[in-house]
């Protein structure tokens, strides 16, 4: 299909024009705009046209769409970079982004329109000010979302509280998609994750790492056309299992006030998470594909049992270990019963 024959709710002569109320008042460092898009043409033109122009360039990753993604990325934005993503997953397409990138910082955004581009040159501005990395949140004065269901905000709200038990780290937001970073710290960040998780592993990852990481406040809208590739349970399951992944290939050899670091209050609170989600899981069982609600069930076993067979100091943690070792049968059960 071409793209005159295309019906999009846009004004075609809409272009990156100068937008003065978005140009930044400090020395600007080159910026580039990593955006990972599969079947986003409708999306794009509530995107592209609305990125300031002191952007240096824009990086958009191609998930082999089957609709006009590419055409409608050239016609709004000529001078765009096209990356054609050769394997699967947001995580993947940002990995070729960030590692095609020129600019000194490289701001990630969506290709949904639920991202305000306007907000650049806020993370752009954290950076400059002294941040390494600037990661977006919905819940800081100033920030807002429109587009999260309830059991999403519970669930995300959950995945916060295990980071600040499990890595000390105290966010507000952990899984949002809006950051910005120096392109020297890419390395130190090591990133690997295909899917949704990539998010929490930047965010993880730049807590980790000992740079400076300042929160910057974003809203959220809901994406302008056409549905998410995000399945709450399936990629909720795979977020929580990196997170319990990292935590053991850490180490726990961290250390607050001289004590273990992975105690019985750090122990329990990430079984209880995991048996919530087990819990979600089962309930919405019906409401799932069979091959997703496996693949969820495959990932609750191999996280449980990655937190009962871990070597643990603390006595009372181990006697949690035991509780819930006792209790497996059970849960597997309640997952295995149709709801």
């Amino acid at each position: 299909m071409a793209i005159a024959e295309l019906n999009y709710d846009y004004d075609r002569s809409w272009g990156r024009k100068p937008q003065n109320a978005n140009a930044p008042t400090f020395p600007c460092p080159s910026v580039s705009v990593v955006i990972s898009a599969k079947n986003e043409a409708k999306n794009l033109p509530y995107v592209l046209p609305r990125i300031p122009t002191f952007v240096s360039e824009v990086v958009l990753v191609d998930g082999k769409s089957t609709d006009d993604t590419v055409a409608v990325a050239k016609h709004l934005c000529p001078d765009v970079r096209i990356i054609e993503q050769t394997g699967r997953g947001k995580g993947d397409a940002l990995r070729l982004g960030f590692a095609a990138a020129k600019g000194d910082v490289i701001v990630m955004l969506d290709a949904d329109g639920s991202m305000a581009p306007e907000e650049i040159p806020a993370y752009v501005g954290a950076l400059v000010s002294g941040a390494d990395y600037a990661k977006g949140s919905r819940f800081i004065h100033g920030g807002g979302t429109d587009d999260m269901e309830f059991h999403r905000y519970l669930g995300n709200l959950g995945f916060v509280m295990a980071v600040r038990v499990l890595f000390g780290g105290y966010y507000s937001d952990l899984c949002y998609g809006y950051c910005a970073f120096w392109s020297h710290v890419l390395p130190r960040l090591e990133l690997r994750s295909d899917g949704f998780e990539i998010e929490t592993e930047m965010n993880i990852r730049a807590l980790l790492s000992g740079i400076k990481v300042t929160e910057v406040p974003s809203f959220e809208s809901p994406r302008v056309n056409g549905t998410s590739n995000l399945h709450a349970v399936r990629d909720g399951l795979r977020i929580l299992r990196w997170i319990a992944q990292e935590r053991v290939a850490k180490g726990f050899s961290l250390s607050r006030g001289g004590k273990s670091a992975f105690e019985e209050d750090t122990f329990s609170p990430a079984m209880k998470l995991l048996v919530n989600e087990a819990a979600q899981l089962a309930f919405r069982r019906n409401d799932l594909s069979p091959r997703t609600y496996r693949a969820g069930v495959a990932a609750v076993k191999a996280t449980f049992a990655e937190l009962v067979n871990m070597e643990i100091d603390n006595v009372q943690a181990r006697r949690q270990q035991e509780m819930y070792r006792r209790q497996r049968d059970t849960i597997w059960h309640f997952l295995e019963t149709k709801h």
